[in-house]
């Protein structure tokens, strides 16, 4: 889904949070299970963090760092866990996850949250489900919150 989002083809809910030469935040797409459940991707497609360029690399800090106080600003979670797989989706991509304060503390109970949501929306019980409009919400405060923080960061 990260190549789709980039190159046009899906379009995540409130559209781009941050975007510079390298790397681009947005929401996760549908079905969204988390309101504020952001991604981190790097912009060219890249499948190890061992290929990253040093000035990717470089770049990288600063959005992970202000997407994560930019979210916390926003929601103000209990936690916000940032994590990379790339076994699904074959491209460089970081999970910034807010845990509510209803969620069961820990990264595996936050998974185990996540999957359950997932099972019983696909059961039929979409109301467990973020709806677009929550997450473009999200989406929109965060933006105004990093582009400032981003901006601290060049003065």
């Amino acid at each position: 889904m990260a190549c789709d989002v980039l190159a046009g083809r899906l379009e995540a809910p409130g559209g781009v949070i941050y975007e510079d030469k390298y790397w681009m935040v947005d929401h996760s797409v549908g079905p969204v299970m988390l309101r504020g459940f952001l991604i981190i991707k790097l912009k060219r497609h890249c499948e190890h963090l061992a290929e990253l360029t040093p000035e990717e690399t470089a770049a990288f800090g600063p959005i992970m760092q202000n997407t994560c106080l930019a979210l916390s600003r926003v929601l103000k979670p209990a936690k916000v866990y940032v994590c990379s797989f790339g076994e699904a989706v074959k491209h460089i991509h970081f999970y910034v996850i807010p845990r509510t304060p209803d969620m069961p503390a820990g990264s595996l109970p936050v998974f185990m949250h996540l999957r359950i949501k997932m099972i019983l929306y696909r059961l039929g019980m979409r109301k467990l489900a973020c709806s677009d409009e929550g997450a473009a919400g999200v989406a929109a405060q965060v933006r105004v919150e990093l582009e400032s923080l981003m901006w601290e960061e060049m003065d």
